[in-house]
């Protein structure tokens, strides 16, 4: 039961991914050959491939998985940023289950952190620092971060994303497609205050950059809300406005991960 409710959301996510609208491929009359060189060239080693192990329990027993997600480095000493669900995932809000009904929904939670940086065939273990639900971003620490510096992304260093503006995302394939970098155009369609302040867009997930390389903002995707407006609480599902993904601005990124920075890993006692 567990394993197939592990299949059955794995399933959902592609599915969900697959299946958002997409504008900038519809209008995509640039060449953007080299904006794509000179972002892969800047940031393309500070996006790595992380390694976890997920486990479920339910019914007295648990399961175990193995999963992959991408990483961004953020700092010269191995601080990444990483999507929150790879960290802990409510199964419950995307199955939606009403509080007080039945027993407790369950909760996946991730351990066991490997990282493998740009160009090198050694998984280097990480631990949990901190994350921040609302955000939807964690923070993972390399263990033992390699004496040569590495290639970071300085949050700080963002500018301001507004409606209409083209953005990229950079990330990077398993292993069965070589490891090598993917440059994916964004578009941003809107702004809301509501629940918090967010931009509205095409893309995909992850950090996203100008082409002059600095950073604009986190895109994610909001899966308990698209999950929702699939099982029904929304009519028939056929309004498509709310199916845009949302970009978190590069400020608030930032001002969590100054603070992360500062943070000793989770369990490590400061004397």
């Amino acid at each position: 039961m567990i394993r197939t409710s592990f299949r059955y959301f794995a399933a959902a996510f592609a599915g969900l991914l697959l299946t958002a609208p997409s504008i900038v491929n519809a209008q995509q009359v640039e060449d953007y050959r080299s904006v794509s060189q000179a972002l892969s060239a800047q940031h393309g080693a500070a996006v790595v491939a992380v390694k976890f192990v997920m486990s479920l329990a339910a019914s007295g027993k648990e399961e175990r998985i193995e999963d992959t997600t991408q990483a961004l480095l953020v700092s010269k000493d191995g601080l990444l940023l990483v999507p929150d669900r790879a960290v802990s995932l409510d199964l419950g809000a995307l199955m939606q289950t009403a509080p007080g009904q039945g027993a407790a929904a369950p909760v996946a939670k991730s351990s066991e952190f490997r990282v493998r940086l740009a160009g090198s065939e050694d998984w280097l273990p990480a631990d949990l620092v901190t994350r921040d639900s609302q955000l939807g971003i964690a923070w993972l620490r390399l263990r033992n971060p390699p004496a040569i510096g590495l290639t970071f992304v300085n949050l700080d260093d963002g500018v301001h994303a507004e409606p209409g503006m083209v953005f990229f995302t950079l990330m990077r394939t398993s292993d069965d497609w070589g490891g090598v970098t993917l440059f994916h155009p964004g578009l941003v369609l809107g702004q809301t205050q509501t629940p918090r302040q967010l931009l509205l867009v095409d893309g995909m997930p992850g950090v996203a950059f100008a082409a002059d390389g600095h950073p604009l903002g986190y895109v994610d995707v909001d899966f308990g809300k698209l999950m929702r407006g699939r099982n029904g609480n929304s009519g028939l599902g056929l309004d498509m406005a709310d199916q845009a993904l949302q970009m978190t601005p590069i400020e608030k990124v930032a001002a969590a991960t100054r603070l992360a920075a500062r943070l000793p890993i989770v369990g490590q006692v400061v004397h």
